[in-house]
């Protein structure tokens, strides 16, 4: 849960992504990254936030190894 201090935007975000109770099984809370993937607007945001702390670190390689991970590793 993103608190309400968080940075600006990232309130919006949550929006964004839809928790599912009890999927796939009780007990489990699920987030559904999909309606934030069909925001181009939210999904350039959640890109920055992502990428932002690494601006400067000159990194050459990234690995998305999570089965939606490959999206945000590009």
């Amino acid at each position: 849960m993103v608190s309400r201090t968080a940075t600006p935007g990232a309130l919006e975000l949550q929006t964004l992504i839809r928790e599912v109770a009890d999927f796939p099984k009780p007990g489990i809370l699920f987030r559904d990254i999909t309606p934030l993937l069909g925001d181009p607007a939210g999904l350039s945001l959640a890109v920055e936030f992502l990428t932002q702390p690494y601006r400067d670190k000159h990194i050459d390689v990234v690995v998305g190894a999570e089965s939606r991970g490959f999206i945000f590793g590009t």
